[in-house]
């Protein structure tokens, strides 16, 4: 992913490579950034990084971060890439876990370092100014010394980065991806058709950034906090997306219907974009049904399904989603569209318990739910220095393994995968597994619901299945919301046994994608309210 980009600096040296919008614009070229890489990896390489050294990278979105990736895959030292939005221990423990030798980042982030304990052991510590360009005076008192003549690059089976994403469930881990893993979700992303080199594309995810500069396309960065990118004010996002002419667009859901609700209330059409890919979780149809409302006839909305340890896994464009719109609300589940060229993919029967061996008969027939589990040349190396959380997401198949995607989902009788939720999400009833995402989207149309979770109270096997709501803004009448919650649950077999309805303020969620509940904690909160004996 990362050497792609060095291709369009020598073909399009006079392209925009990095558009920094909001109130103190700053546009990169291609040119301009293959310089900045020149010298990153002086810098770099004089302050004593080498090859495989597990290297801090925590460097806001823009130009500076894509030099500095550049620069440490020349040297092939290993970036370890964290996810900004996650809680500071959270952050403390992926650091240590990484047994990180050096560390490049902004001056905020070397004082949390030293002041919070993280990364103790590191021997090289490297400065990066922020939000400046990586001129020859940057940093200062460091000997310019780059790669030693006749140093060999960095190869396919070489490990190009470590990732630490936030996930869903579970504290964080640490995804090892070598560099013919990122060629091989290159190679898939490519065939989704969505940039094209030149092209504006705004990304709020800076792998997406990454990865659109390695189709040569101009990568437009919103002013926005890396941490909570959901916050992003929409009508800066409005003003961006228009003086920057951008294409396309890679975000999350919820922020996809942050910036559909703005345009709708000011009755906006972004007839710049012509392709918008959502991921980081389903896109619900009421969302999706408010962006096409914002966008013009011909625009293409992708909803992508992966996950770090192998991504994408299936792609489907909206329209299509939308003619699955009532098997969804009849709790269908959500249409995932068919897997992608190369990409294998299995439902097996639900375990908690590791597999050890593939077998044919792990497989349940078309139809029936299980959990995905994908081969393809995308899923990434055994989790690192976790046995045990690998133990519970590969398993052996001769050559090669099935990553375990700890979804819930099904195959239907076209060869389409459907996703129904989290196994470690499911609520495990008397009566059966309930999954959130086959009974939440029932709900959706409900007046005065803006997002429902289902979570169970009481043990597994026994458990109490409670909806909890979070109101629509000026929605206040929580007694005719719960009578339309469960007149609609009535006319569903798998609901009908629903009760017990509550209402919260905001549901708790993952600060980068904001899509992502934390049934968890809601579970927690709604067992002091319900109690699981009640008839």
């Amino acid at each position: 992913m990362i050497v792609r980009a060095e291709h369009w600096f020598r073909e399009q040296p006079d392209v925009i490579a990095c558009q920094v919008g909001g109130r103190s614009p700053a546009a990169t070229t291609y040119g301009e950034l293959s310089r900045s890489v020149d010298h990153a990896v002086a810098v770099l390489a004089g302050a004593g990084i080498r090859p495989g050294m597990r290297t801090g990278l925590l460097v806001p979105p823009g130009p500076e971060l894509g030099a500095l990736a550049v620069a440490l895959v020349r040297l092939r030292a290993v970036p370890v890439l964290v996810d900004p939005g996650l809680p500071l221990g959270a952050i403390k423990r992926c650091l240590r876990q990484a047994a990180l030798e050096a560390f490049v980042a902004i001056p905020a982030v070397h004082l949390a370092r030293r002041l919070l304990g993280w990364a103790p052991d590191v021997r090289v510590s490297v400065t990066v100014p922020s939000r400046r360009a990586l001129g020859s005076a940057w940093p200062s008192g460091v000997p310019a010394r780059g790669l030693r003549p006749g140093e060999p690059s960095a190869g396919p089976d070489d490990l190009a980065l470590i990732a630490y994403t936030s996930g869903s469930t579970g504290p964080p881990k640490g995804v090892p991806l070598r560099h013919r893993h990122l060629a091989a979700q290159l190679t898939l992303l490519g065939a989704l058709g969505t940039v094209e080199p030149g092209t504006p594309v705004m990304s709020t995810f800076a792998p997406f950034a990454l990865g659109a500069a390695a189709f040569g396309a101009t990568v437009v960065i919103p002013d926005m906090d890396p941490r909570h990118p959901v916050r992003a004010d929409p009508a800066a996002l409005v003003a961006d997306i228009r003086r920057y002419r951008v294409a396309g667009m890679f975000a999350a859901p919820a922020l996809l219907d942050r910036l559909a609700r703005h345009c709708v209330t000011h009755d906006l059409v972004l007839d710049t974009l012509g392709d918008v890919v959502s991921a980081g979780a389903p896109l619900p149809m009421p969302v999706m049904d408010r962006l096409r409302g914002c966008l013009r006839d011909d625009a293409r909305v992708l909803s992508v399904y992966g996950a770090t340890e192998c991504m994408p896994v299936a792609a489907i464009e909206s329209r299509l989603l939308a003619e699955h719109a009532a098997a969804t609300a009849a709790g269908a589940g959500t249409c995932l569209g068919p897997p992608l060229p190369g990409t294998e993919v299995r439902v097996i029967a639900l375990s908690d318990d590791p597999v050890e061996r593939w077998s044919a008969d792990l497989a349940v027939p078309p139809g029936a739910i299980g959990e995905i589990a994908v081969a393809a040349p995308t899923v990434s190396d055994p989790y690192l220095d976790d046995p045990e959380a690998t133990a519970l997401a590969r398993i052996r198949d001769g050559d090669r393994v099935w990553h375990r995607m700890g979804d819930v989902g099904r195959f239907d009788e076209q060869g389409r995968l459907w996703f129904a939720g989290r196994k470690s999400e499911r609520v495990r009833t008397a009566g059966g597994d309930l999954h959130t995402d086959q009974v939440e989207p029932v709900f959706a149309a409900v007046p005065g619901v803006r997002r429902a979770a289902l979570v169970g109270v009481g043990p597994a096997g026994a458990q109490r299945p409670v909806l909890v709501v979070e109101r629509e803004p000026g929605s206040r009448d929580d007694a005719r919301v719960t009578a339309d919650v469960l007149d609609v649950a009535a006319r569903h077999p798998h609901t009908a046994g629903l009760r017990d309805v509550l209402f919260h303020p905001g549901f708790p969620v993952d600060a980068r994608h904001n899509s992502k509940i934390r049934r968890s904690e809601l579970a927690r909160w709604a067992a002091r309210r319900v109690r699981p004996g009640r008839p």
